[in-house]
């Protein structure tokens, strides 16, 4: 049973009491004990993984944006799973800093899109929002007891389509949810809250199409991948 649509929220989106839905993600992570890898994000059991890399802001003009690719090729720098961003600004500020705890809405909108194609319940999906994120819409839900829990975090379920995916309303500028999945769990997107990471895990063909989609910086990675701990 849902409880209601809030108008914030993307269209289609409500808000669930059954939290059943995530017990297999919850299990799987609750279960793994390399908590830097990106097994402690994601759960181990897809065929492919992909990283995520979030665009910077520039200091002077929070309007410009920086990809990481530009950066790396800048620097003169490979860019892999593994490429913490500290590493890889090598301390310079010139190119900002992205936002933490969730990724923007133009790429999770792109992801989205992409991953809507290799699924065969597009229209149904689930969403896990993290319960600290302070927002009036989540903090009106704070005597609820019904959570997604793993071993470190405490989520609200959602469900909509996979183009809801923006879940988190305006002016937010990272509007994804911190974790999120077809009802089939053909593949599913994690998002750290306390860092740049965004991890992907999926079959070979539908992490290959993230890969090739020129409007997103994406890396392969593996569930032994260790996470990037930058942050700040």
């Amino acid at each position: 049973m849902d409880i209601g649509e809030p108008v914030a929220w993307a269209p289609g989106m409500s808000l669930l009491s059954d939290v059943s839905p995530a017990a297999w993600v919850a299990a799987a992570l609750t279960a793994t004990t390399s908590a830097a890898t990106v097994a402690a994000m994601v759960p181990p059991v897809f065929s492919a993984y992909a990283r995520v890399l979030p665009p910077t802001y520039d200091r002077e003009d929070e309007q410009r944006r920086h990809r990481w690719s530009e950066i790396a090729a800048c620097r003169g720098v490979a860019l892999t799973a593994g490429t913490r961003f500290d590493d890889l600004v090598a301390g310079s500020d010139r190119w900002g800093r992205p936002s933490d705890g969730g990724l923007d809405a133009r790429e999770t909108q792109t992801l989205a899109r992409v991953l809507s194609s290799f699924t065969h319940t597009p229209d149904q999906a689930y969403f896990c929002l993290w319960e600290g994120f302070g927002l009036a819409e989540t903090q009106a839900w704070e005597d609820r007891p019904m959570r997604v829990r793993t071993t470190h975090r405490a989520y609200h379920l959602l469900t909509g389509p996979v183009n809801a995916a923006p879940v988190l309303p305006a002016p937010v500028a990272w509007r994804c949810a911190s974790l999120w999945w077809p009802y089939d769990r053909a593949w599913l997107v994690a998002t750290e809250i306390d860092g740049y990471a965004t991890y992907l895990g999926a079959g070979h063909a539908a992490i290959d199409a993230v890969l090739a989609d020129p409007t997103l910086d994406a890396v392969a990675a593996h569930p032994t991948t260790p996470l990037d701990p930058s942050y700040g």
